[in-house]
């Protein structure tokens, strides 16, 4: 296990929570670790939006998802956790993407439950596996965790998205006995839902993506048994906001100033350190 693995390891079993942004580069990672947060998220909607220009429907390839992951992997000195989706295909695919993540530098990933291939799940598209073939998938993708170096899996389940909660805890229940690492139960809005995943579903890290839909106060979520909280969206959505605003001043004859200067890029990418590099 790599030593951003096992750091990763002690955040699941520490009794702290953790904010996670999710990046789609190598420039947002830098920026996410500047910031300090621990924990770095490739997210399946902002990589396929951001670096391939294509909607979050499994249009990417695991190939495509692998050169990303190596490169943001490489920029950075937190844990990278990436969205693996479905695993790519069937039971081999799943045990092969796992295994090439895990080369590519990434410390977890986090696998579904719906059918392949996938449809985003802020549609209402979803269509699930049937929890025996959705059972093969987890159980695959955990036997091929222990062949890498590793690498922790995060079974996630949209059944809360497609069906009720009910189905979302009896799945979740079960991927955690099958040996999942964690548990991403997607799709919680209000906090009935969440009070109820955090009383029926115990004694195992628990991921919550936070959106715009959300009904609940942050701060109870941040003191509830949700360890992980994931922002998928946010980073992403701001980028296309700023940049539709710089381009509008552009077109109206606007010289656009920022914050950030070229100098403050070139420092965050060190430069100086690679102009001393090229001096000795």
């Amino acid at each position: 296990m790599n030593k951003k693995t096992q750091t990763l390891k002690k955040y699941f079993n520490d009794k702290k929570s953790y904010k996670i942004p999710t990046c789609h580069d190598p420039l947002s990672i830098k920026l996410i670790e500047k910031k300090g947060f621990k924990i770095g998220f490739i997210g399946g909607f902002a990589l396929s939006s951001a670096s391939f220009g294509y909607p979050d429907a499994s249009i990417i390839s695991r190939k495509e998802l692998v050169k990303s992951t190596k490169l943001i992997c490489n920029q950075s000195k937190i844990p990278i956790i990436v969205d693996a989706d479905t695993g790519f295909g069937d039971l081999k695919n799943v045990f092969k993407t796992v295994k090439d993540l895990s080369n590519a530098g990434a410390s977890a990933l986090i696998l579904e439950d719906q059918v392949f291939p996938k449809i985003c799940a802020l549609t209402d598209k979803v269509k699930l596996l049937d929890m025996k073939n959705a059972s093969k998938r987890i159980k695959t993708a955990i036997k091929a965790s222990k062949k890498t170096k590793g690498i922790l899996i995060i079974a996630r389940t949209d059944a809360l998205t497609t069906n009720s909660v009910k189905e979302a805890v009896i799945r979740a229940n079960l991927y955690k006995k099958l040996g999942a690492d964690a548990i991403f139960i997607t799709g919680i809005n209000n906090t009935k839902q969440a009070d109820l995943i955090s009383k029926e579903v115990k004694n195992i890290p628990l991921f919550i993506n936070i959106t715009e839909k959300i009904k609940f106060n942050m701060n109870k979520i941040k003191k509830s048994s949700f360890k992980f909280i994931l922002y998928s969206q946010q980073v992403l959505n701001s980028y296309v906001d700023s940049t539709n605003q710089t381009l509008d001043l552009i077109k109206k004859n606007k010289n656009p100033k920022f914050k950030n200067k070229a100098s403050d890029t070139l420092n965050l990418l060190e430069l100086k350190r690679y102009l001393k590099i090229k001096q000795n």
